[in-house]
């Protein structure tokens, strides 16, 4: 950060919005001076300059730029890679370093002048110099050098730790930022992901930050499309971003500026996730000197969004010579034992069609804390969360209990109904109530619904009962969305099949990713028209059944009445299936056409070649 005297800033007294002013090298061409000032304290080391010799120079620099709050800005945060050292004086003493050296040597000084007398002229003063050189074997002039050498302004830049112009744009660009949050008194921030909650969120207690979570409302444009198909066909709300507000710097009575600092320290962590949003509410003072707040708003959606490169950089602080810049690459492979990297990677060999998420966005508790579980299994908007509770400590399943407890007893905040949760729990836990060890599976039992608890014991986690509960709402999710699209779904194939000629064979798999919903949605609801006897319905039923529904298609039957002929003349599988190709018949229904036509496959060996073909025979 940097004083904020030399924040810049934007008022828009319209929409009572504030921002900082962010360099931008693409629109404002700013890396010339950032450059400019990195170049001159490159030469400012390698020549050894004095830090008075420094100011100067960086003074002439900020005479000749109009914006000297950025000049100081910058130099300010370089001030932080620079290393300076006192000159060596030569002075011959116990105490070997430089700066202790010029304060016993400024005492000697004193203390022959309290003997001599105070001098007045030039000739006492060195005499008062030559005695105390002469005591430590150094000339007058070594002495007036040393004396005042531990003195900022006579210390030499002895080293500067470079870095690039576009990472000089980064630090100011995250410290402006930093630094306009100091007059905060709220501030609310999101990202996504409970790998990064997690971080953050340890983060803030090492901070000694106070927050709280909450669901947000409306979750705006940043739903994907995804997201708004998947409220259409569920009828589901929609899954909303998950707030933390942590108190301002002025909303604090006591120590301010060491909470502000803290929240300042929080920033980085939260502009280097992937996707994150920061609101605020700043406090300043107007020239007139009446206290007025603004709002500020931020996130990594925006269109204008300030060079942070996030996905390259993060700030290391507790350097010494100041924020270091380095790579810091945040996977999602992190686990936290070997329970769950097993369970992972056995269930993705498992084809569910479920997407399997590590540590996804918290469950909010009660309280307004988070709840990070281990895992989510996500289909078609569905979120189907699982916790492992594998062999530790008893005050930790202790804690644990009262989490999972709080989600399962009551609802979540900000939401009408309880996350569907499964827990696996290691079946060597115990509890300890009343000097008796309870079983992990007694205790359990008693808070969570049978159908969501699963046991394990030595790392083996069963998978049947897990597979058969996402069978189980994969069905659900078929019915519902065939009985809420059977209209969409009946229009779309009225469309489809109108050109006879250009649709003799129908996709089902083309509807099912259009309105990004099951292929067997889709063909529970053909079936269901073809069988229907509603006569509002009779015209769309007589269409569909001069279809025949072969797998994931629709084949016409005129399309069927034109190959019967020809296959009458074929004896052999292969000839039938290079036939149906030839055809327009795609691949993965042939073979089933072939019997769903009235014919026969006989094989004759494993060898598909041997395999012949025969009208089936009708027995009467």
């Amino acid at each position: 950060m940097f004083p904020i005297e030399l924040l810049r800033v934007q008022i828009s007294g319209k929409k009572n919005q504030i921002k900082p002013v962010f360099i931008d090298s693409e629109k404002d061409n700013q890396p010339s001076l950032p450059s400019k000032i990195i170049k001159m304290y490159e030469d400012m080391a390698d020549t050894k300059l004095s830090k008075s010799s420094v100011d100067e120079n960086l003074s002439e620099v900020e005479a000749k730029n109009p914006d000297y709050k950025l000049v100081r800005a910058l130099c300010h945060l370089l001030e932080q890679r620079c290393e300076y050292a006192s000159h060596e004086s030569g002075f011959s003493n116990a105490r070997n370093n430089d700066t202790m050296n010029a304060i016993h040597l400024r005492r000697q000084i004193f203390e022959i002048a309290s003997l001599l007398g105070y001098p007045v002229t030039e000739n006492q003063r060195k005499n008062i110099l030559q005695k105390v050189a002469s005591k430590n074997n150094l000339s007058v002039n070594d002495v007036e050098m040393a004396m005042w050498n531990d003195l900022d302004k006579n210390k030499y830049l002895k080293n500067f730790d470079s870095l690039t112009s576009l990472q000089l744009v980064a630090w100011y660009n995250v410290s402006a930022l930093q630094t306009l949050l100091l007059n905060s008194v709220k501030m609310q921030f999101s990202i996504y992901g409970g790998f990064s909650w997690k971080k953050i969120l340890r983060k803030i207690k090492q901070l000694g930050l106070m927050y709280s979570l909450y669901r947000e409302s409306n979750y705006g444009s940043e739903s994907n499309a995804q997201t708004k198909k998947d409220e259409i066909l569920l009828k589901n709300k929609k899954e909303n971003k998950v707030i933390c507000t942590v108190n301002g710097p002025l909303s604090i009575v006591r120590l301010t500026d060491r909470y502000g600092m803290a929240m300042a320290k929080l920033i980085p962590s939260i502009i280097f996730s992937k996707i994150w949003s920061i609101n605020a509410t700043i406090l300043r003072k107007s020239i007139s000197g009446m206290k007025k707040t603004y709002d500020f708003e931020l996130s990594s959606t925006d269109k204008d969004i300030p060079l942070f490169d996030a996905s390259t950089f993060h700030f290391q602080s507790e350097q010494k010579s100041g924020p270091r810049l380095s790579y810091d690459n945040y996977g999602m492979d992190y686990f936290d034992s070997s329970v769950e990297k097993k369970f992972m990677d056995k269930f993705l060999k498992f084809s569910t069609g479920w997407h399997l998420v590590r540590e996804p966005d918290p469950l909010i508790l009660s309280s307004g804390k988070a709840f990070i579980p281990d895992f989510v299994f996500e289909k078609y908007g569905v979120k189907v969360y699982l916790e492992i509770v594998g062999f530790w400590t008893e005050d930790y399943l202790k804690r644990k209990l009262e989490k999972i407890k709080d989600l399962t007893s009551k609802s979540e905040t900000g939401t009408s109904t309880r996350p569907d949760l499964l827990v696996v729990a290691n079946m060597d836990n115990c509890i300890s109530e009343n000097g008796k060890k309870i079983s992990i599976d007694f205790v359990f039992s008693k808070f969570v619904n049978k159908k969501h608890l699963i046991f394990y014991r030595k790392d083996e986690i069963p998978f049947g009962p897990i597979i058969s509960y996402l069978k189980d709402i994969d069905n659900k999710i078929i019915d519902e969305i065939s009985v809420n699209l059977h209209d969409t779904i009946a229009l779309e194939m009225d469309k489809v099949i109108h050109d006879r000629q250009r649709n003799s064979v129908i996709s089902l798999g083309e509807i099912s990713d259009r309105y990004k919903i099951p292929i067997e949605s889709v063909i529970k609801t053909i079936r269901s028209l073809q069988l229907n006897t509603n006569n509002s319905e009779k015209v769309m039923t007589e269409k569909l059944r001069e279809f025949l529904l072969v797998d994931n298609y629709m084949i016409s039957n005129d399309k069927i009445s034109e190959l019967l002929p020809e296959l009458d003349k074929i004896g052999k599988l292969q000839d039938a299936v290079r036939l149906l190709r030839q055809s327009n018949i795609p691949e993965e229904c042939v073979t089933l056409l072939i019997t769903k036509m009235g014919y026969e496959i006989i094989w004759n060996g494993i060898d598909s070649n041997n395999a012949q073909v025969q009208r089936q025979t009708m027995n009467i």
